[in-house]
């Protein structure tokens, strides 16, 4: 992994992570229009994560000062989502759209896996009306800090992030 030193984020090394694939979905919806938000992890690989070390946090230092922000592992994201494929499911107008998205860094369980670790997660909002759609696709870039050994590890093929709708089979590509 390549380390970066970027003036904006001060003398801290930081690493730019580039993930691209799609989602299989396979959700159908007809009247009235549904929105939806899709949760999906971003794999390093096929069936990998990454887990990462912090969330942003307030230490207290030892001499009793005052507390110091320490920023957590994610400095900027840039997060590109679309429609992949889709069909209608009436024979009447229908709308298929990306409402919006963004990646998180949310605490996850798995089995085999001690504790809470941190992953990235991609939130997908999507508006349907009278169509069925199999998967979208994602382009996205996070600027991490730059941590000393990241931890990659395998999860579960069926596993997907806690909380909120997720598809189906999970992030592929």
């Amino acid at each position: 992994m390549d380390y970066v030193v970027q003036p904006e984020f001060g003398s801290d090394p930081v690493v730019l992570e580039v993930y691209t694939g799609w989602v299989q979905c396979d959700i159908g919806f007809v009247a009235p229009t549904a929105h939806v938000t899709m949760k999906s992890f971003l794999p390093v690989n096929e069936g990998e994560v990454r887990f990462y070390p912090t969330k942003e946090t307030e230490v207290e230092p030892e001499n009793g000062a005052a507390p110091v922000f320490v920023p957590g592992a994610i400095k900027q994201t840039t997060v590109v989502t679309a429609i992949g494929g889709v069909a209608p499911t009436e024979d009447e107008a229908n709308v298929f759209a990306v409402d919006g998205a963004n990646v998180t860094l949310e605490e996850q369980t798995f089995g085999g896996i001690a504790g809470s670790p941190l992953c990235l997660v991609l939130n997908t909002r999507l508006g349907l009306l009278n169509c069925h759609l199999f998967n979208f696709t994602y382009q996205v870039q996070v600027i991490t800090r730059g941590e000393p050994s990241p931890v990659v590890s395998a999860i579960p093929r069926d596993q997907r992030p806690l909380g909120g709708a997720s598809p189906e089979g999970g992030p592929l590509g």
